[in-house]
């Protein structure tokens, strides 16, 4: 039994290999297959390198197959790991954000409750609000001056999204000067009771404070600032 252990430990080292490098190699392309499965495959790999070393140790110690077996295998898994720890990121990010499209389209309001929100002028001028984006909540500062949802990079990997993969591509112009940010769309926020959806908002790079801007706030049926407090009517 220990002999045909030990034999097997070549085979399945060299199947785990040959599925490591079909993945490496491929990687570009394995965006056309669902991210539970190719993480369920890099698992399979790391499987598969460590069944062999264990295989490995039914061999007699000393020889060449044992060590090369043993040396492939850990060699091997160090990279099989990285891939692993990529495809779980991915599996995770595809949880919260499934279904989230690739275009930008227009916030859609569920029906709102009844009554405003007011909100009261804090001590530096600005006006606040927290709002919840996947059960995370965020606060924000209401800028009518902002024409779209826009997220500070650290409040952005809060809610789930990989900022490590976004295109910092898009300039704009903050109260604190020009900014690089990137497009992302929020499947959902809640904001005092009122849900909105599919809503295009900005990761900014850089920037300390998450932006309430026009792409929420022209949901509401008026807004006015009235000494200091401002008012959202729904």
């Amino acid at each position: 039994m220990h002999r045909l252990i030990a034999r097997l430990a070549r085979p399945v080292l060299f199947l785990g290999l040959a599925l490591l490098l079909l993945r490496l190699a491929a990687w570009p392309l394995w965006d056309q297959i669902g991210s539970p499965l190719r993480f369920a495959l890099a698992c399979l790999i790391v499987g598969l390198l460590l069944t062999a070393l264990v295989f490995a140790a039914f061999t007699a110690p000393g020889t060449r197959h044992r060590n090369m077996v043993a040396w492939l295998s850990v060699i091997a898994a160090f990279g099989a790991i990285a891939v692993v720890d990529r495809d779980y990121d991915e599996w995770q990010h595809d949880r919260v954000w499934s279904g989230a499209p690739t275009a930008i389209s227009e916030a859609r309001p569920s029906p709102p409750a009844d009554g405003e929100i007011v909100l009261h002028r804090q001590p530096n001028g600005h006006y606040y609000m927290d709002a919840a984006i996947n059960g995370a909540s965020v606060n924000f500062l209401v800028d009518t001056g902002a024409s779209v949802l826009a997220l500070s990079a650290e409040d952005a990997r809060r809610v789930g999204i990989r900022t490590d993969r976004l295109d910092f591509a898009y300039p704009v112009s903050t109260a604190a000067g020009q900014a690089m940010a990137a497009r992302v769309i929020v499947r959902r926020i809640d904001v005092a009771g009122h849900s909105f959806e599919q809503v295009p908002a900005l990761v900014l790079r850089g920037s300390r404070q998450s932006l309430l801007g026009m792409s929420i706030l022209e949901r509401f049926d008026s807004l006015e600032i009235r000494e200091d407090r401002l008012v959202l009517r729904p």
